[in-house]
């Protein structure tokens, strides 16, 4: 244990605030606004963040959650591997398939339209190629159930959104100099922005999981009803 550390927990201080950061959520940003935050660091001996791994339950931990509308969720972490893996090849090889899977339905609207037949059931092949995909596989519920079925209310630091997130960290963190990472909508194609209403019906239904977890982390935090709109909807 560190000096700095054993000072917070002689002096009281919880020991750890436990960031559960899901992907494509703004949350490379909060990590550097938490590592600077004055708040944090008069609150909590260290940060333990959680990232592509399930969170387990510490009934006397603290949490600060960020989250984001499943599906502007979704089209950002299609758009983003998109660039990393085909456009750039950076990280052609990191996952076996993603490449090609990301190749052949070149934008998120295609793939979501291949996730049911017009008759409503669930095409099994497509399910399995969006599974294969960084970031679709670790959805919001991924992280966040079966964490909600136990979380309270006074345990949660904060509850902050990628749609308000400067205001978040300034309310929150008290930091207003914030470094924002890998922004990357600006440089995408227009037409991989865009979703068709097959596209858009498709991903609310197979996205319910992530929206139940949204609401109920919401009605946990007490989210006003104007926030719950945008990530609703």
């Amino acid at each position: 244990m560190d000096e700095l550390v054993r000072e917070k927990y002689e002096a009281g201080l919880p020991s750890q605030l436990t960031y559960i950061h899901i992907g494509k959520c703004g949350g490379e940003t909060l990590y550097n606004a938490l590592l600077a935050s004055p708040v944090i660091k008069a609150q909590f001996a260290h940060v333990k963040r959680v990232h592509i791994r399930k969170p387990y339950y510490q009934q006397n931990a603290r949490y600060l959650i960020v989250v984001r509308n499943p599906v502007r969720r979704v089209l950002s972490a299609f758009n983003w591997r998109y660039h990393l893996v085909v456009e750039t090849k950076v990280q052609e090889f990191r996952f076996s398939g993603e490449y090609e899977i990301l190749q052949k339905y070149g934008t998120l609207s295609h793939l979501a339209e291949c996730l049911y037949d017009n008759g409503g059931r669930l095409q099994l092949a497509a399910v399995k190629d969006w599974l294969a995909i960084h970031h679709l596989k670790e959805d919001i519920s991924f992280y966040l159930s079966p964490l909600l079925e136990r979380l309270r209310r006074e345990q949660l630091f904060a509850v902050m959104t990628q749609e308000t997130l400067n205001r978040d960290i300034e309310q929150f963190l008290g930091v207003t100099d914030v470094f924002s990472e890998h922004q990357h909508s600006e440089k995408t194609d227009a037409e991989r922005l865009v979703l068709s209403d097959r596209a858009m019906d498709n991903l609310r239904l197979f996205l319910k999981a992530d929206y139940d977890c949204v609401k109920k982390l919401a009605d946990i935090a007490g989210l006003t009803p104007q926030l719950m709109d945008q990530l609703m909807c």
